[in-house]
Order: C-alpha cells, then structure tokens, then sequence
C-alpha cells in the first residue's frame, strides 16, 4: 500500500494494496479461461494438455516452439493511432502492446507488480515520490537508449496539457515533475498521493522514443511509431492492415514471459475486417489465425472444431454501459434516466446477444458502474432491476404522457432518444424493450470515433463507455468534470457531461486516500452516486471472446483479459 508511514517499500515486493486486493478477487472469479479448462468435450483430446504439449495414445510429449512464421491477427475496428502517451482507444492498444514496453507490469497469475523497463523500484513513505532503477543496455528501434531521460521524457509528453492526452486522464492534477538521478535512475513526483499510479503504469505508461518523436513531431508519431517492444513497425496500409516485424535486438524481456531475448514469430500482421461475418470467414479459412469480438452464434458453432481455440478473458473495470448526457434533453431529466435503467431486462438482454457466452460466466447482466470483482465493487448500488411499471410511473409522475403512437410525448416533444454504439445486438433490443415504456430509442451503429464524436458534438444522447481496468479509479475517467472533453482541456471520456461536485470530491478523495479501508469505501459511495443519480445505463458485463487457430500457441492475454503479449507466440505446423 502506497503512502503508508514507514519504510519505502521495493518494487520486486510491491502489492498495491487496493487494486491488488481486486484482482485477486478478479483472478479467482473472473479468470482467464482457455479451452483446456472450460470448453469441454468438443476439444478434450487437446484440452488435457498444455499449448507446449502434444500426445500420441497414452505417451505426452514436449512440443519445441518454432521461430518463425507470420501470425495474422484479425481486429474489428481500424487502427488509427500508435501512440501509447497519448492515445488509448482498444484496437491500438492491442497493437502498440507488441511495439512500446512499460516500466512495470500487472502479473495477472498473482496479482502482483513485476519488473519490465524498470528492474526494480521504491516508493517513499509519504506516497508521492517513485523511484524507478532501469535495466541497462535496453534499446529503441531506432538504437538510441532506454535511459533516465527517456522515462522523464515519456512522463513529462503524457502530462503535456498542450498535447491532450487521452492516455492517462485519471492521472491529471497528480504528477508534478520526474528527475533524471543518473543515466539508469529516475525520480517521479506526484504532487499528492495517487493510489492507481502502479496500476497506471502497468497499463498506460509505454515509453516511446524521444529520438522518434522528435523526428515527425507529437503529431504524426502516431504514425511512425518507435519503441523498444519485442515488434517493431515496417508497413501501414490505411483501413487494410498494420505489419510488425520482429525486434532483432529484444532485450527487456520480463519475468511474466516463458522465454528471453527475441521473439518467436517473424512477423505480425494485423488486419482490419469490421465486418464481423467476413472475420469469421477469414478464420475458417486459415487467412487470418485470430480474431476479436467474435459473434456469439460463431462461437457456439466453431468452440467444439479441433481446428480452434476458443479464449475467453473476463475483465475487471466499467462493463457494457452506455453514458447518458445528462445537458441535453429530455436525459437532462433524472426521472428519464431512472425510467431507463427500470426500463430494460438485463438478464434478457444478455440471453439473447451473448447467449452462447452464458455457460462460461461471461457477458453476465451488468447493474452498477463497475463490474462484480472489480476491487470496490458495491452490492448496493445494484438498485435498477427489470421494473417497467415502476419506470411508466416514474415518466407518468415527470410529465411524459403516452401518446396515440405509444410513444410519450411532453409539452408538444416525443420522448426520443438518440443512442449510439459501434456494435449491433444490444442497442436493437434496448430499442424493442424501451418502446414498452414509452421511449422512441433511435439506434445508430457507427465506428468509435464517430459514436464519441456525436456525443461530443451533443448530436447523441448515450454512448458506450466500457473500460477495462483492474484500479476503481477508471471511474473518474468517465465521471470526473474535469474529464468531460473539450471541457477546460477535458480529454477524458465523461461522456455524460457530469459536473457533480459531491461526485468529485469522492473521486478524488479515493485517488489520493492511502488507507485500503477507506480508499474502498470512497468507491462504494461514488458508485452509489452514480446509480442513485442514472449518469449511465450498464446493461452486461464486457468481456474478451476470442478465437484462434488451433496452430497458434502460447498467445496470452494481460491482466484486464484484452490485450495480448505475443512474444512468446508461435505457430505450430
């Protein structure tokens, strides 16, 4: 626990009481699952054994990882940008994983911190300075090192409010400066206390080249991106494909990962196919060996194939929620968004979209702000189940009488509601449901950008705003006034346009307290707030289903179930 009275504690040993707490209770509820554990029957002459083991009748053999080969990883959305200090949108994740390296990172097989860029690292009594020992001879792809000014650089870019980052929003008003000690030693200062800042650095703090940044500008980095990952760049074709070549020179392999020095694979391409049919059929003809938001109907049918793996990852953090603007009528009223929340049928909902995913505990019917095992998370603030009598009264009491069409109508006005998403299935029963009570829910599905600029722009109503993270503070991302974008320098995702000033004060007094107790109380309140208040409508847990080539091995998932690490990936024959 960070900030406690008493000696700094090193990196290596280092808990993160709070977080720490909630990913255990995420690993043991919500784990990783693989079809060796839960798929049963349909691959059970492959599940019994590992990816690294092979058998033949009785005998069990150890199967040598193969170098070489290209891993065509198919993703649902485009890649836009691969700036990990300023951008933190899923699909570029998952592929800026592969090319920049943190300081630490999140072992999700105990919870712990372990050592990456940093080989070790101390944390002051008071919780507000962090001091971070680098590994010595570790590269960028462009040669230039890995050093203290490297680091301060990275940090000093994420908080460059001219910049805007997207990256680290939650982080805004705690860092103060870093200090370079000497070549391999830098000193971060926060100008108080910050709970989630391990767990920040795990996640968001990638360090980028300042050499490469330099060279093209902030700007277009994002296109040329450099690293010291285990992958670097080599080819970009817009809206069709990003190509990764292996890092000749790897050298910051950590101790989460089976092997050292480089990676397996040559190379890796990532393919952009939106459509989700044509993913599929991609996969099913070997073109492609992993695909992301995989259709529940396809992966019902293709889990028994030997030909693939299905993985599920649960993930900890804000599920499949939708933000309500709560400036722009009629979601300006509290009684509309409440009617909302009563208005839908959760468990329906998740039977119908993600049906095939029910036996495995996954996208579960979702009622508060965070999902169950998130670290904080609050029993009582579930206070929405399926109530549409209660969700009529609540509109009949606030004005909105039925119209001749079924549709409310108040002071001349329908009760329409404009909602976006960047995926079919939920938004098209919300529709049907919504219209029982009297809501004429209009229903765009569009590409990210596009759903978040509308609500931006006030053109929407609701937007989803899932975020997978294994610290309660993702809620201020989403929550905090200080991130409504646009707002002041805003570059959050407070989609809602929430300025509530009690909401912030727990927000930020759980960010800075370092007392486990209470910092977790604080969270229960805020989640409290939010519900009581309907500033958003969570409807299913959001979680990982992927299908893969029974070819690849080794493919792993980080601590949120999202992201893969694929140095130690391989492609069998």
């Amino acid at each position: 626990m960070r900030g406690r009275s008493g000696p700094a504690r090193t990196g290596e040993h280092e808990n993160n009481g709070p977080a720490q707490a909630g990913g255990r209770h995420r690993v043991s509820r919500r784990r990783f699952l693989t079809t060796a554990a839960v798929l049963g029957a349909g691959v059970a002459g492959r599940g019994a054994l590992s990816n690294r083991l092979g058998a033949t009748g009785n005998r069990v053999f150890a199967i040598t990882p193969r170098t070489g080969g290209a891993l065509v990883y198919a993703v649902d959305q485009p890649i836009t940008k691969l700036d990990p200090n300023l951008d933190a949108h899923r699909v570029n994740e998952i592929v800026f994983y592969q090319i920049f390296d943190p300081l630490i990172v999140r072992d999700k097989s105990d919870n712990k911190f372990k050592p990456w860029l940093a080989r070790s690292w101390d944390v002051s009594a008071d919780g507000r300075t962090y001091t971070f020992r680098l590994r010595p001879g570790v590269t960028f792809h462009d040669g230039t090192p890995v050093n203290a000014e490297a680091v301060k650089f990275n940090f000093d870019r994420v908080h460059n409010p001219a910049l805007a980052s997207q990256a680290t929003p939650t982080a805004v008003g705690f860092y103060d400066s870093s200090e370079v000690v000497d070549p391999l030693t830098v000193r971060v200062h926060l100008k108080s206390p910050w709970g989630p800042f391990l767990d920040a650095l795990s996640f968001s703090y990638r360090m980028v080249s300042p050499a490469g940044v330099r060279k093209v500008g902030d700007k277009d980095f994002g296109r040329h991106p450099v690293g010291s990952g285990p992958f670097r760049l080599v080819e970009w074709v817009e809206n069709q494909q990003v190509v990764l070549e292996r890092n000749p020179n790897y050298a910051s392999t950590p101790s989460i990962f089976s092997r050292t020095g480089q990676a397996l694979l040559d190379r890796v391409v990532f393919r952009m196919i939106p459509e989700p049919a044509t993913r599929v059929a991609a996969l099913e003809s070997g073109e492609v060996h992993v695909i992301t938001a995989t259709p529940a109907q396809d992966f019902r049918r293709l889990n028994g194939d030997p030909r693939f793996k299905p993985v599920i990852g649960r993930s900890p953090g804000m599920g499949w929620c939708w933000a309500i603007n709560v400036t722009k009528p009629p979601t300006d009223e509290v009684a509309v968004r409440q009617a909302i929340n009563y208005g839908i049928d959760r468990p329906a909902i998740a039977s119908i979209v993600y049906g095939a995913y029910q036996s495995y505990h996954a996208f579960e019917p979702a009622y508060g702000a965070l999902v169950p095992g998130t670290w904080s998370y609050d029993k009582q603030s579930e206070i929405y189940h399926y109530d549409p009598a209660k969700a009529k009264d609540l509109l009949d009491r606030a004005g909105w009488k039925v119209g001749p069409d079924g549709i409310r109508q108040k002071n001349g006005k329908r009760l329409e509601i404009v909602l976006n998403s960047w995926e079919h299935g939920i938004p098209e029963v919300l529709q049907s449901q919504l219209r029982a009570i009297g809501v004429d829910l209009k229903v765009g599905v569009r590409d990210t950008s596009s759903v978040n600029a509308a609500q931006e722009k006030q053109d929407s109503h609701m937007s989803p705003i899932p975020a997978a993270r294994t610290d309660p503070d993702i809620l201020s991302d989403s929550f905090h006034s200080r991130n409504i974008p646009g707002l002041s320098g805003g570059t959050g995702d407070n989609y809602d346009f929430v300025k509530d000033p009690v909401l912030d004060r727990l927000l930020d007094d759980g960010a800075a307290e370092v007392n486990l107790t209470k910092r977790e109380n604080l969270y229960k309140l805020a989640q409290r707030r939010i519900m009581a208040m309907a500033y958003l409508l969570p409807v299913t847990t959001r979680d990982n289903a992927t299908l893969m080539s029974a070819k690849v091995q080794d493919l792993r998932f980080d601590a949120v179930g999202f992201f893969p690490w694929l140095h130690d990936a391989w492609l069998a024959r």
